[in-house]
C-alpha cells in the first residue's frame, strides 16, 4: 500500500581536497555526479560504530506521462543496522538472541541541484544525523576518486531565521557557519564575499560566532540577510541561543527547521517483493518503478519551484 510521507530535503557540495589522491580524475560534466561511485554500488560503512549501507539506487528516467530529464535522479535506499533482542519461545524457557535490524530510509539524489530527499523515521535519527550519515558514506569513494570531500546539510526553511529572531527579546549568541563557493544558485553577495576570501585563505568553511552574556546581541539585517540567504540554500548553518518560553535560555538551529516534502511510499503489508530490483535485468521492479517516477516527478517539480530547473 502506498501512503505519503515526509521527507527531508537536503544537499550536498563537492569541494577540492590538498593534493592527496594519486591522479585523480577531474569531475564529471555535471560535477555532482561525482558521488554516484559511492551510492551505486551497494555497499556498507561505518560511523561512530554503527553499520550504514547503500541498497539498490538506480537511475529513474521518464516515461511519457513524466518531464523530469533522463540520467538525472537516483532512487534507493539509505540502511542503518540495529541490533534487536529477539526471546524465542521453546518448550520450557524462552531463549534470547540478537538479530539484524536493519532500518531503511527512501532516498532520491538529484545529481544536478545536488538535493537529496530522505524519508523521515526517528528510529534513523534527526535530520543532522541523517546528514552525518550520509556524508561519511560518501566522502571516501569520491575522494579516492575526485579528490574532492563531500559535506552534506538540511535545507532550512526560508524566513524561519528571522521568525525566532523577531519572536524573542533577548539573543544570547548567534553562530553562522558558510561552507564556501559550491552551488551556483546561492545568494550572489555573500558567494562572492567568501570567494574572495577563499582565494586569500584556501579555507573551506567560515564561523562567525558572536556572543553578549546579557542577551542584548544585535543583527542588523545587512549584511546579515546575505549570509542567512546564503545559508537557506542549503550551504551552511546557524544556530543561536535566545530566552527561554518559560525562563532560562533556548536553542535554535537551522537543521531543526529543515525543510520536508511529502512523497509517496510503499507501506509494507507483508507483500514486499515488489520493492525490490528484478533479479534478471537489475532494475527496479514494474511497481517500484512507476512509483519512483511518481516520486520523481513531484521531486522535479519542487526543485524547479526551489532552485530552478
Amino acid at each position: 500500500m502506498d501512503q505519503e510521507r515526509p521527507f527531508v530535503v537536503l544537499r550536498y557540495f563537492l569541494i577540492e581536497e590538498d593534493q592527496r589522491s594519486i591522479n585523480p580524475k577531474p569531475l564529471p560534466m555535471v560535477k555532482g555526479k561525482a558521488i554516484l561511485d559511492a551510492i551505486l554500488p551497494e555497499r556498507d560503512w561505518v560511523k561512530n560504530g554503527v553499520k550504514y549501507s547503500f541498497v539498490g539506487f538506480a537511475s529513474v528516467n521518464p516515461s511519457r506521462n513524466e518531464t523530469f530529464p533522463e540520467n538525472r535522479f537516483f532512487v534507493g535506499k539509505i540502511a542503518k543496522l540495529r541490533k534487536a533482542h529477539v526471546g524465542e519461545k521453546i518448550p520450557g524457557d524462552i531463549i534470547e538472541h540478537e538479530e539484524d535490524d536493519w532500518i531503511p530510509l527512501v532516498a532520491v539524489f538529484d545529481s544536478v541541484s545536488q538535493a537529496v530527499f530522505v524519508q523521515k523515521d526517528w528510529r534513523f535519527g534527526t535530520p543532522s544525523q541523517i546528514c552525518t550519515a550520509i556524508e561519511a558514506g560518501l566522502r571516501e569513494p569520491t575522494l579516492a576518486i575526485y579528490n574532492h570531500r563531500v559535506f552534506v546539510e538540511p535545507k532550512p526553511t526560508e524566513g524561519k531565521f528571522w521568525e525566532i529572531i523577531g519572536s524573542y527579546n533577548k539573543l544570547y549568541n548567534l553562530e553562522l557557519r558558510l561552507i564556501s563557493p559550491n552551488i551556483l544558485q546561492t545568494n550572489v553577495k555573500a558567494r562572492e564575499a567568501l570567494a574572495a576570501l577563499k582565494d586569500l585563505f584556501g579555507q573551506d568553511e567560515i564561523v562567525l560566532k558572536m556572543k553578549n552574556d546579557s542577551g542584548s546581541l544585535e543583527v542588523p539585517k545587512e549584511p546579515t540577510s546575505d549570509y542567512i540567504e546564503y545559508i537557506e540554500e542549503g550551504e551552511g548553518t546557524w544556530r543561536m541561543t535566545t530566552e527561554g518560553d518559560h525562563g532560562g535560555k533556548k536553542s535554535h538551529s537551522s537543521a531543526d527547521t529543515a525543510e520536508t516534502i511529502e512523497l509517496e511510499v510503499l507501506i509494507h503489508n507483508g507483500d514486499e517483493e515488489e520493492e525490490q530490483l528484478d533479479l534478471e535485468t537489475g532494475e527496479p521492479s514494474s511497481a517500484r518503478g512507476k512509483r519512483d517516477k511518481r516520486m520523481v516527478e513531484k521531486v522535479f517539480r519542487y526543485i524547479a519551484g526551489k532552485f530552478g530547473s
